[in-house]
């Protein structure tokens, strides 16, 4: 047998013929890493998304329906530019949506927070 180089720890190694891999742990490192680079966008971006869900969840739990200031949201660590989609309720107020909880924003910065339950 031939040796060969592991392509994650690059130790030499004996192995089957279409073996590339060292071990199991070194398999799953090179490949999770691989994952990890090309997914590093979408990652932190779903990191994001789910933080401003929390937020907003966390705070429709105190505040319900009533305006709260759009700096609350800020000081908890609310990112505004990321969302999931914008909802048109039937009354005719369009709500910015992380999943399924979404806010709506007043003229003077007060937001009023919902879920998608409550606007349909």
């Amino acid at each position: 047998m031939n040796l060969k180089t592991c392509p994650n720890c690059e130790e030499e190694f004996e192995g089957r013929r279409n073996k590339k891999f060292c071990s199991v742990s070194c398999k799953n490192q090179f490949h999770n890493e691989e994952y990890r680079n090309a997914n590093h966008t979408v990652i932190n971006l779903n990191k994001t998304l789910l933080k401003n869900r929390v937020i907003l969840k966390d705070l429709f739990k105190v505040y319900r329906s009533s305006a709260i200031p759009l700096t609350i949201l800020e000081a908890h660590g609310f990112n505004s530019r990321f969302h999931t989609h914008l909802f048109n309720a039937p009354s005719g107020d369009r709500y910015t949506m992380v999943y399924e909880v979404g806010y709506k924003t007043s003229f003077d910065n007060q937001i009023h927070i919902v879920e998608m339950e409550d606007v349909l």
